[in-house]
């Protein structure tokens, strides 16, 4: 089970969303039903701004702990699959569009925000 913040302990079950890449949230939620990127989505929703909270208050102090940064994974997961949710219902990909998975991210580039 993916640690997460004593506080945020109940959405350990989707400790499968802690994902450290763009390249990996984007295939797993290509590679998951639209019921399950929704279940995902309205459980983490009623915690959005307390995790916020928290990942701001640990990042005010240094770095993210191993705990918060999978929090902070978790919350990057729901932005990818967020998209889907508003605007592909039923799918999880874009309708009529293309391959996502034809465009991977570079996840070393230089200019890529650090965390």
């Amino acid at each position: 089970m993916t640690e997460l913040p004593v506080k945020f302990a109940e959405l350990s079950v989707w400790g499968a969303w802690c994902l450290a890449t763009e390249t990996e949230r984007n295939a797993r939620r290509v590679a998951s039903s639209f019921e399950d990127i929704s279940a995902f989505a309205m459980a983490l929703e009623p915690h959005i701004e307390a995790i916020c909270a928290h990942i701001d208050a640990v990042q005010a102090e240094g770095d993210l702990d191993p705990p918060t940064l999978n929090l902070f994974y978790m919350l990057m997961s729901l932005a990818e699959v967020a998209p889907a949710i508003e605007s592909y219902d039923p799918e999880v990909e874009v309708v009529h569009g293309y391959n996502s998975k034809l465009f991977v991210a570079e996840e070393r580039h230089p200019l890529r925000p650090a965390l």
